[in-house]
């Protein structure tokens, strides 16, 4: 067993088995629109504008989505506008041939998050969707149509099914589509220096046979693979190890804004080149433009959340999450609207300075 437990600048000990958590791939898609500019940096916006936004992959992901269920396209030249929805893709399992295919590295997204950015540009909003949701997956390829886990969504249609998917749970329509690789996490904590994670209350993950003290850590990027890994040990499972995802991209962003990272163009380079060899992004998306209308966003820009469920439902010896009806309609509501005052009063967000 191995103790997790130095203050904060210190470096925790630990061994195991060096595998990327299922999720790891999301922590960094907003590298691009929050973490390379946040402050304002006007010389880091340049630095994507120049080098880096053209080496940002980019896959049509968006091809499967019927023309009348995409987000309307802002018309050639004007100018980049919200408010805008990007969904965010993480998966495992890279041995799938038709998921390489595709672009993407993994059988199922195992992890999906929202982001959607406002109006003027000026605030995130990030939503973690289980995985596990039991939801309608509209029929593509083998798949007839029907319901169950949101996250196999991936394996039967690839992204575009995805999209599909959510759009028709939330009753929105999704404008740009990330997929995240596997490398992201370790390379983005490492190239900031690691990160501090602040941990409520000492839990043990007999998964991986480890101890996560209460208090301050520093982590390089395979320690934090470990720490946003850990299910087991949680009260809530899934939904903590979603918190300690939310925890991890608000550490990172801070990391990245206070230790010199982008006033220092070496520690800034490796950032950049960490972001962009680690994402694939639909070919419609304007990453340099983003970049620019993004380049206002701070770590207070952002806010955390979890769609809510009712619970689990055991069929057939599987485990799937309810879905909470009225959250997912006041959520659509609150992202067609532009508006999150009610939403967030009925479902407070997540605190995302602290861990569980």
């Amino acid at each position: 067993m191995t103790i997790y437990g130095t203050p904060r600048g210190g470096r925790p000990s630990g061994g195991g088995k060096k595998r990327l958590p299922r999720w790891a791939r999301v922590c960094l898609v907003v590298g691009i629109v929050v973490v390379v500019v946040g402050g304002g940096a006007a010389y880091a916006v340049n630095a994507i504008a120049d080098h880096y936004a053209n080496q940002v992959h980019k896959n049509n992901f968006l091809a499967g989505v019927p023309q009348d269920e995409r987000a309307s396209a802002p018309p050639s030249g004007a100018p980049i506008a919200g408010p805008m929805n990007i969904l965010v893709l993480g998966s495992d399992n890279a041995d799938n041939a038709r998921a390489k295919s595709q672009g993407v590295d993994g059988q199922r997204s195992d992890s999906i998050i929202l982001f959607h950015i406002d109006t003027t540009f000026d605030h995130v909003y990030a939503f973690s969707i289980e995985r596990d949701s039991y939801v309608s997956v509209p029929a593509a390829g083998s798949w007839d149509g029907g319901k169950t886990k949101i996250n196999a969504a991936l394996q039967y249609g690839g992204p575009a099914l995805t999209v599909r998917t959510v759009q028709d749970l939330l009753g929105i329509k999704i404008n740009h589509v990330v997929v995240v690789s596997f490398s992201a996490l370790i390379k983005a904590v490492d190239a900031v220096g690691g990160v501090d994670v602040y941990v409520d209350k000492t839990t043990y993950d007999d998964q991986f046979h480890l101890t996560w003290t209460k208090g301050w850590h520093h982590l390089t990027g395979q320690q934090a693979e470990f720490y946003v890994r850990q299910r087991h040990g949680l009260a809530d499972g899934d939904y903590d190890r979603m918190k300690r995802q939310q925890q991890l991209i608000h550490a990172l962003v801070k990391q990245a804004g206070t230790a010199g990272v982008l006033s220092n163009p070496y520690k800034l380079s490796d950032l950049l080149q960490a972001v962009t060899s680690s994402l694939t992004v639909d070919t419609g998306m304007p990453v340099k433009d983003l970049a620019f209308a993004a380049r206002g966003l701070t770590m207070n820009s952002i806010t955390f959340s979890t769609l809510p469920t009712n619970g689990t439902l055991v069929m057939g010896g599987v485990d799937y999450e309810r879905v909470n009806p009225d959250a997912t309609a006041a959520l659509g509501t609150a992202l067609n609207s532009d508006n999150f005052a009610s939403y967030l009063k009925r479902y407070p967000a997540n605190d995302a300075s602290h861990g569980l």
